[in-house]
């Protein structure tokens, strides 16, 4: 059976860089060396998750799945998610937010559910549909679509973060069946710029050629992500990494949750729509409760 196990061609990387001021290319610098060491060295003192996230969704589709986990049989008409990490006041969440749980994400996983007969499941994707989620933190809002999706789905959940990564993937352990893993969900770093994206894409195409001559393209039809932006300086990355990985077919999509009064956060909903703009893409704002709001952006058609 394929294993869906760490690269050992990850990045060490941490978002705390960002408040730092640091970027993803800097760490290739000599003057980053001594810190990539610490970071590396220190992997051994990360303590283990210290809470315990449960949630239950309703499963609209559950007569066409197959799909079984740790929490549930195949039959079952819900969804249980049983996540690890740690309490949003801990000094592990301030080094690396995707550790915890945001606002936004409960609102995304609600979009997810109510629509996931036209985004998870639609009848024309049956053979190949392919989600991604960007900025996957402890993985909510992904194992949710992995369980929604129909059974040829593939998904891959990423998070630029290392230490994010690890919980992220003990998650995904802890609510997929074992046979899942490796096989239609997967857990990948994925750092945002455009380099970094087509990299991305580059690596999709080799690990699923499949022996075939000629790579596929795999880009995706669905991306989506919550709590993705609380600084000016990933916004642009986001979106040139969205635009290099969304398909072109009218129906794909990126949907995003934003929650504009998180605390830190320094980004409004004004800063994402010019950028997504510049960067071509349409945008329609499908929700807004609590001051979260769900857009779906897609690429603009000539």
């Amino acid at each position: 059976m394929q294993t869906d196990e760490i690269n050992n061609n990850e990045t060490p990387w941490v978002d705390a860089w960002i408040r730092w001021e640091r970027n993803s290319k800097d760490i290739y610098t000599d003057e980053g060396n001594e810190e990539i060491n610490e970071l590396e060295e220190g992997d051994d003192d990360i303590p283990p998750p210290t809470e315990s996230f449960t949630f239950t969704y309703p499963n609209p589709n559950d007569s066409n799945s197959t799909k079984s986990d740790n929490n549930n049989d195949a039959n079952s008409s819900n969804i249980t998610l049983n996540l690890k990490g740690f309490h949003s006041d801990s000094e592990q969440t301030w080094t690396s937010t995707g550790l915890t749980l945001w606002k936004s994400s409960h609102h995304l996983c609600q979009y997810l559910v109510d629509q996931a007969d036209t985004l998870l499941c639609p009848p024309n994707f049956n053979d190949s549909l392919r989600i991604l989620e960007v900025g996957s933190g402890l993985g909510r809002c992904g194992l949710l679509a992995h369980h929604l999706s129909h059974d040829n789905a593939t998904t891959i959940l990423t998070d630029g973060d290392t230490d994010t990564l690890k919980q992220l993937r003990d998650n995904v352990k802890r609510n997929v069946a074992e046979e899942e893993c490796g096989n239609h969900i997967f857990c990948r770093q994925l750092l945002w710029g455009e380099k970094f994206a087509k990299q991305f894409l580059l690596e999709q195409q080799q690990q699923q050629q499949d022996g075939c001559d000629e790579m596929e393209e795999k880009k995706f039809d669905v991306i989506f992500g919550s709590d993705l932006l609380y600084v000016q300086s990933v916004i642009r990355p986001l979106f040139e990494t969205v635009r290099v990985l969304l398909n072109d077919k009218e129906e794909s999509k990126f949907v995003m949750a934003h929650c504009a009064r998180r605390i830190g956060n320094e980004v409004d909903l004004s800063m994402v729509l010019d950028v997504a703009n510049d960067e071509g893409f349409n945008y329609e704002e499908v929700t807004e409760e609590e001051d979260v709001s769900i857009i779906s952006f897609r690429h603009i058609t000539p």
